[in-house]
């Protein structure tokens, strides 16, 4: 019977949601990345899974990882891989795995709790900024149950770095730029009238030695 509640609330959760994609204990889902959704190298790649209050996850040890499709590096034995905080990026190769999470939050708490109707369930995010120098292609964001060795591996393409990002300036350049070009025209703007004001000086003077 309570097997029957559990995924009654898993179903009720994911036909009211965006798509999502069920851990293989279904012990929770993944709402994004959006599988087989494009990335950009340099930019934000969110990571979000929920938890189910009917679903003991006391045991589930959550790790997310990176991969590019066809890697044959794993999250355990690459050394050079470390863990990335939210919302910063690991130091990889371009060819390594990159850890976004070696030990994510599965807490459930009144800060992650969600409510869809009469079904609380927990939501958990991390923002991972893609490396500019990763290699665009075929990648994969593995969600890895370590407690269970069981994984939901969620495809995704990563493009290029765009070039608003490689060349966007800063504040301040932008701003000290457009001041010298106002800067520049003002004067440009002021220079016929002093010139006129100068030779109408010359005249009054002209006139009063006249006189």
């Amino acid at each position: 019977m309570l097997m029957i509640k559990v995924f009654t609330t898993i179903a009720v959760i994911a036909t009211t949601t965006m798509a999502q994609m069920s851990a293989p204990m279904k012990n929770f889902n993944v709402t994004s990345p959006v599988s087989n959704g494009p990335y950009v190298a340099g930019q934000v790649l969110p990571c979000t899974y929920i938890l189910f209050s009917e679903v003991d996850s006391s045991s589930l040890k959550l790790q997310i990882t990176l991969e590019p499709v066809g890697s044959s590096t794993s999250a355990d034995s690459s050394s050079s891989s470390k863990a990335s905080p939210s919302g910063t990026s690991a130091t990889s190769s371009n060819n390594s795995t990159m850890v976004i999470a070696q030990n994510a939050d599965v807490s459930k708490t009144d800060a992650s709790a969600k409510q869809n109707g009469n079904v609380t369930y927990y939501e958990h995010s991390i923002n991972y900024n893609v490396p500019k120098t990763v290699t665009p292609g075929s990648y994969q964001v593995v969600f890895n149950d370590l407690a269970t060795n069981t994984d939901l591996s969620v495809p995704i393409e990563i493009r290029p770095v765009s070039a608003a990002t490689a060349n966007t300036p800063s504040a301040t350049g932008s701003s000290g730029d457009s001041k010298n070009v106002f800067a520049s025209g003002t004067s440009m703007y002021h220079q016929p009238l002093t010139i006129t004001a100068f030779c109408g000086l010359a005249i009054v003077a002209g006139v009063a030695i006249m006189l």
